[in-house]
């Protein structure tokens, strides 16, 4: 198998450390660490359901997402995982697109897979990876469509890209935003473009169910368009029933559960903060603002290789290596946001290595 360069793989890691996959502690996947109540009841009715083939147009699964966002079903599209919708995206637009760096690796991989021109921008680091609006605007003929994560990996710094839509709206080009990790933002609702979906067919965007809600293995994600050549295209080339029965039955309740995303709101609020001052303590590293669940570090004493080896022989604490994202060099690491106990035995870790 090809390596991605993801995070998450604990089953490989755990084997070349010679390492129980079950004592790894997981930093490298950025995952809601709570459980949503009643899960097994769930999953036990999704297994009964599972005697059936899905519903091939994911009526129920669109109505409930629908519900859940404010956004009429005929503008939902459903995917194993948000991952699906990009390789079917990337399929339906025109042959230039332009990407934002540094960010998710798959836009580009699924871009040149599909045979797309693409431009890469950078994003300014030394303002906490803010959009440089002019560059786009100098930029705006090289390409046909633009996309930016939001809030965006790996940095998890949210932006206001009403500008941007602005710009992009105007010369007549498509916005492409993966909000995967929106859910986690304080004020979602100020950043979100999904207000304007019904409003702008020049917009395209990107949710999961994966990271808020904890279920990285359920494998389900939506794009959101009122693009009607967009939506027709992508339903050409997608398969049928990607999306299983578990997935379809646990939306019947999760997208429900106030209480579940409301402690899970105020969670990352308050463990954002802990986090970013306990490790802003640690002199040898600077430690970017972050809106989301996960932290971007850069070290200057150390390589991420050389830490990420020693937190996990000697703490069995896997991080993520991010010198491979476009723009990155090999001094930066991603750490996900997990439960208090968890971030405290990475933390001293941390401090062990690094040094207070």
């Amino acid at each position: 198998m090809k390596d991605l360069g993801h995070g998450a793989n604990v089953e490989q890691i755990a084997n070349i450390y010679n390492k129980n996959p079950k004592d790894i502690i997981d930093f490298s996947s950025n995952i809601n660490p709570k459980i949503i109540k009643g899960l097994e009841t769930y999953i036990l009715e999704g297994l009964q359901e599972s005697r059936s083939y899905p519903d091939i147009n994911y009526t129920n699964l669109r109505n409930n997402i629908s519900k859940y966002i404010d956004i009429k079903p005929e503008f939902i599209i459903p995917g194993n995982g948000a991952t699906e919708i990009i390789y079917l995206l990337m399929k339906s637009i025109d042959k230039r697109i332009a990407i934002m760096n540094p960010t998710f690796s798959e836009y580009e991989r699924g871009a040149r897979l599909n045979n797309l021109e693409v431009i890469n921008f950078s994003l300014d680091e030394s303002n906490e990876f803010e959009i440089n609006l002019n560059k786009i605007k100098e930029n705006i003929d090289k390409f046909d469509s633009l996309f930016v994560c939001n809030p965006n990996n790996p940095n998890g710094k949210v932006k206001n890209l009403e500008k941007l839509l602005e710009i992009i709206v105007d010369n007549n080009k498509l916005l492409i935003v993966d909000e995967t990790f929106m859910e986690f933002v304080e004020q979602e609702e100020k950043y979100s473009l999904v207000k304007y979906i019904e409003s702008y067919p020049n917009l395209f965007i990107l949710k999961a169910v994966t990271k808020f809600f904890g279920l990285p293995g359920l494998r389900l994600g939506y794009g959101l368009t009122s693009n009607k050549e967009i939506i027709k295209k992508i339903y050409n080339y997608k398969e049928p029933w990607t999306i299983n029965s578990f997935a379809d039955t646990l939306s019947n309740y999760i997208f429900k559960d106030k209480k579940y995303i409301k402690d899970s709101k105020k969670y990352y609020i308050d463990e954002r903060k802990f986090m970013i001052s306990e490790l802003r303590s640690i002199n040898s590293i600077q430690v970017h603002d972050t809106d989301t669940n996960f932290i971007l570090i850069r070290l200057n004493n150390k390589s991420a290789k050389e830490i990420k080896v020693e937190l996990l022989r000697r703490y069995n604490i896997l991080i993520r290596d991010a010198s491979n994202f476009i723009g990155l060099d090999d001094r930066y690491i991603r750490i996900a946001i997990k439960s208090r106990k968890e971030n405290e035995i990475l933390i001293s870790g941390m401090k062990k290595i690094l040094g207070d």
